[in-house]
């Protein structure tokens, strides 16, 4: 019988311990306290999400930095409105509920910095074909939504392991088009979540 193999007798397992506490430790953090984040580490966060491995190896996405608090606002207000819009039209028995839940769908406006993940499909092998197919160019667009999120989860890692909290935020995107016109985000190129980032403030109510 083969002895066992400790995890502290194989070469990096301090490092490999050591990510494991990170990723034990990171919480979504939705309170935020009123302390601007330094430049320096939203340099950290940009660099450690840059070393994210991309679909076919593009590097079509970027990171954009909001830190206007009107900015901000003006995002609440446009995720308010869309969520105003759809609200009559969802069945009565969830209604409530809804009403309830897309309240989450704001609480990034009181982060001082937001980061947004931008990113491009860029079609290749469906440019291919002579005629168009959907479920190919469903793939190749999963491929990008699936890779901007990895970009994502690096941004989250760094972000804990430098102090701060964040989370990863996919409801506001029920209001995509305006969020885009907001943020001056060119045609074609489509938001992957909204990342709110800060001291967390663990005092505030949840």
């Amino acid at each position: 019988m083969e002895a066992s193999v400790k995890v502290s007798e194989i070469p990096g397992s301090t490092l490999y311990e050591e990510l494991e506490a990170l990723c034990r430790r990171r919480r979504s953090v939705r309170q935020f306290r009123d302390e601007p984040v330094p430049e320096d580490l939203i340099g950290k966060l940009l660099n450690l999400a840059r070393t994210s491995p991309y679909a076919s190896g593009k590097k079509s996405w970027t990171i954009q930095v909001v830190r206007e608090e009107a900015t901000r606002e003006a995002m609440a207000a446009a995720v308010r409105t869309r969520i105003g819009e759809i609200l009559p039209r969802v069945r009565e028995y969830f209604r409530e509920g809804f009403a309830q839940y897309s309240q989450n769908f704001t609480l990034f406006s009181a982060a001082p910095v937001l980061l947004i993940p931008v990113f491009r499909v860029s079609p290749a092998l469906s440019l291919m074909l002579p005629e168009p197919d959907a479920a190919l160019s469903a793939w190749e667009r999963d491929a990008f939504t699936k890779s901007i999120a990895c970009v994502a989860m690096l941004a989250l890692l760094a972000a804990e392991s430098l102090g701060l909290g964040a989370c990863f935020m996919t409801g506001p995107l029920i209001a995509h088009n305006d969020l885009r016109r907001l943020l001056d985000i060119p045609e074609g190129r489509e938001i992957g979540a909204v990342i709110p980032v800060g001291f967390p403030d663990y005092g505030l109510a949840p």
